[in-house]
Formats: C-alpha cells, sequence, structure tokens
C-alpha cells in the first residue's frame, strides 16, 4: 500500500465516525448524559448587587471608549 491509499482509508473512517457521533447526538442516543436546563438561576438574588470585578470591568470599558 502507497501512502495515498493509506490516508485515504484514514480520511474515510474519519468520515463514517463523524457521521457516527453526528446521527448519535441528533437522534438523542441513550449514552448522552446532559441535564436538561430549567432556566433558573441558582440564586437569583446575586444577580441584583454588582461584584467588584464586573464594576472594574465596566469602568474599563468606558476608558476604552473615551
Amino acid at each position: 500500500m502507497d501512502t495515498e491509499q493509506i490516508l485515504q482509508a484514514i480520511l474515510i473512517l474519519t468520515a463514517f465516525l463523524m457521521i457516527f457521533f453526528i446521527i448519535g447526538k441528533f437522534t438523542g442516543s441513550p449514552n448522552s448524559v446532559e441535564e436538561e436546563y430549567s432556566g433558573v438561576a441558582r440564586s437569583p438574588e446575586e444577580l441584583y448587587e454588582p461584584t467588584e470585578e464586573a464594576i472594574s470591568e465596566m469602568e474599563s470599558l468606558i476608558a476604552k471608549l473615551n
């Protein structure tokens, strides 16, 4: 076997594996263990108060605009 045939075989195998994983992802195979997102914040009261890091980020963004 020459190099070109080996590379073709590797590319074909890679394509089959990619198709297999894509089909498995969209069909909802049972081995996918993902938690359903509920959209609820764990502690929404923390969102009302900005952190020092958020304030410093906002100050640096405002400084870049000026």
